[in-house]
């Protein structure tokens, strides 16, 4: 999916819930392939790989991978991922959150690492 044919959907409603982002497809054609990610602020669980794997099942075929973020990830979460089609991204901040940042001091601040890609 390129970034030009793609809309990015904050908190998005769906049945089992409400996933942080939702990327999709701007124009489908035929099936609407989309991108629930997960971002989650600590330590991710097992239950949040469960979590974006409810709402890739719930897509029925359109999202055929789902991205869970997170600042670590417990090693149950990681085995959880590879068996459940879950990729895993790991963030870094360097920068103090006690304080409210603006867009730009986290955009400088921010790393992501894949871990695990699906």
């Amino acid at each position: 999916m390129k970034a030009e044919s793609s809309e990015v959907l904050g908190e998005k409603a769906l049945t089992k819930g409400l996933i942080d982002l939702l990327v999709k497809q701007r124009t489908p054609r035929g099936i609407s392939l989309k991108l629930p990610i997960e971002v989650k602020t600590k330590r991710a669980q097992p239950d949040d790989v469960i979590q974006i794997r409810s709402y890739m099942d719930e897509s029925s075929g359109e999202a055929p991978i789902g991205i869970l973020v997170a600042a670590s990830f417990a090693k149950k979460a990681t085995a959880s991922a590879k068996n459940h089609g879950v990729s895993l991204v790991q963030y870094t901040l360097a920068e103090d959150l006690r304080r409210a940042l603006t867009f730009e001091e986290i955009y400088q601040n921010l790393s992501l690492q894949v871990l695990y890609g699906a």
